[in-house]
């Protein structure tokens, strides 16, 4: 394969055999019917927003976009296949060069079997994202820190002028937010 470009409705492709072939897949646009009907049965099977964003898609999603005939996928009388090479078969090896190309391809950019569909994948973002979460679900409840006095949690004194015993004198002394007491032949910093 020497180019492989998809674009809406249609992938055009040169491939190298015994000479340089000009090979094209021309897919029609998924009817609108039909897409509306993905938008509206994948809008109750989306986890998260999160997760759509990132272009991961539930097996629910992915089961109902890969469904055939009703699915994003085009079905062989949505495909017509051509190349500039003297066989006479529909599909000769520089097409099924393409096909595997393009599968390739999907594997790395799922999105644009969107664009090749001539459908927005945003407006299946934008339908799903209605009243659902960002992410799955928060932390559990026994897992989230109490907003409480952090002090308590770790044992620490963290007040601002918490007294701090001397460690030479054993007297009691006030640490200053900001300051480190002085060590002997030290002096104190910031």
């Amino acid at each position: 394969m020497v180019d492989l470009q998809i674009a809406p409705g249609e992938v055009k492709a040169v491939v190298s055999g015994s000479e340089l072939y000009k090979a094209a897949v021309k897919v029609s646009p998924v009817p609108k019917v039909r897409w509306n009907s993905i938008c509206k049965d994948c809008s109750g099977a989306i986890d998260s927003l999160v997760e759509l964003l990132q272009g991961r898609f539930s097996k629910g999603v992915m089961e109902r976009i890969c469904r055939q005939r009703t699915g994003l996928f085009p079905s062989p009388d949505e495909i017509k296949l051509s190349c500039s090479c003297p066989d006479w078969a529909s599909m000769c090896k520089h097409v099924a060069a393409v096909l595997y190309g393009i599968g390739a391809r999907f594997d790395e950019q799922p999105e644009l079997l969107f664009k090749l569909r001539e459908v927005d994948q945003k407006e299946l973002i934008a339908r799903a994202g209605t009243g659902l979460p960002l992410a799955k679900k928060g932390p559990a409840k026994e897992k989230v820190l109490d907003g409480g006095d952090l002090s308590e949690i770790f044992g620490l004194e963290m007040a601002q002028d918490a007294p701090r015993e001397d460690e030479a004198s054993g007297k009691k002394a006030k640490l200053k937010r900001g300051k480190l007491p002085a060590r002997k032949g030290k002096k104190a910093t910031k």
